[in-house]
């Protein structure tokens, strides 16, 4: 009867342990979703994007998944559909998509929403975004520093709030700090891949005088440096180096280097960290302003001085976003 009973035993851990190993070779790797706003090979923001997807796909147990070109008014029953097909993670990159997600993710709670550069969170939201401020700040001061006319051009892609408080400000901020009697000239696209549109308006802009251009506008970007490249004058690129498209026009680009920041995302994701509202600096890596080397010499020795004053000034935390919209109000300057 004792043997009878041990051997039930046996029988009875054995068949827990085969149970488990079945459950495990069952279990399914973690599902991610990626949404674009365009075509993953459309620009650099894209592409940067894209390429985090993958290396997390290659370094993790996940499963990656994308859909490109999802309009705005396709986005919520895209995420919809997204929850229906069993996605743990959905991951849009674009901020200006974030309210559409934030009503949309309040539906379904035990699902995982991340926004890269979105402005708000919730429990299942987080956004893990740059300042949109610090480095057009010193594009800013670049552009400043270059104008001999006294007047400089910002193009970007959809006029909103973050656009006029974090965008347009801090640009604004940066080219006075080089340059108090500098204008800025702004106008925004309406759209990332309008480039007929991004022409138009890069050319009105240097008939208006500009002779510094700096846009932020998908596509745009690459039209906005030809234009300047045709009239003669100076562009700074956008979110990569985009020097090579005119490597005697780029005097300088924003850089914003998305790859990582979507690949830590994952990451913390993974080990249960992403939540909130992460903002990330130039002092963390996630943007800052760099120079083309074979025409650096072009700006004065007085104003790359200015430029890298602001540049620290900004790590150590002596200006906010608050601070420059307060100066930019007091002094009458529309933002």
């Amino acid at each position: 009867m004792k043997t009878n009973k041990v051997f039930l035993g046996i029988l009875v851990l054995v068949f827990g342990v085969l149970m488990m190993i079945s459950t495990f070779a069952l279990a399914e790797p973690l599902k991610i979703v990626m949404i674009f706003p365009s075509a993953i090979t459309s620009e650099a923001w894209n592409i940067e994007g894209y390429a985090g997807l993958m290396r997390a796909k290659d370094d993790f147990d996940i499963e990656v998944s994308y859909q490109e070109s999802v309009l705005e008014g396709e986005l919520a029953g895209v995420l919809r559909s997204c929850v229906a097909e069993g996605f743990d993670l959905i991951i849009i990159h674009e901020l200006s998509y974030t309210d559409v997600v934030m009503d949309v993710a309040e539906d379904y709670p035990d699902v995982m929403f991340s926004i890269v550069y979105g402005f708000k969170s919730a429990d299942n939201v987080a956004s893990v975004t740059g300042t949109n401020w610090e480095a057009n700040s010193l594009a800013g001061a670049v552009a400043g520093a270059m104008t001999e006319t006294n007047t400089v051009g910002f193009m970007i892609a959809t006029d909103s709030p973050i656009a006029h408080n974090y965008l347009n400000a801090g640009f604004i901020y940066g080219a006075r700090w080089t340059n108090p009697e500098v204008k800025v000239l702004s106008t925004h696209v309406g759209s990332w891949d309008d480039v007929v549109k991004a022409k138009e308006l890069t050319v009105s802009m240097i008939k208006g005088g500009a002779d510094v251009i700096f846009s932020q506008s998908g596509k745009g970007n690459i039209v906005a440096i030809q234009e300047s490249e045709a009239a003669g004058i100076w562009a700074i690129g956008c979110v990569s180096d985009m020097s090579e498209i005119a490597p005697q026009t780029v005097i300088a680009n924003v850089m914003y280097p998305i790859d990582p920041l979507v690949y830590k995302m994952i990451e913390d994701w993974l080990k249960g960290d992403l939540h909130g509202l992460v903002i990330k600096g130039i002092k963390d890596g996630t943007e800052d302003i760099a120079f083309t080397p074979l025409i650096k010499d072009k700006i004065s020795e007085d104003g790359m001085e200015r430029v890298m004053e602001l540049r620290q000034i900004i790590i150590d935390g002596k200006i906010t976003i608050e601070q420059i919209r307060e100066e930019l109000t007091k002094a009458n300057i529309k933002f």
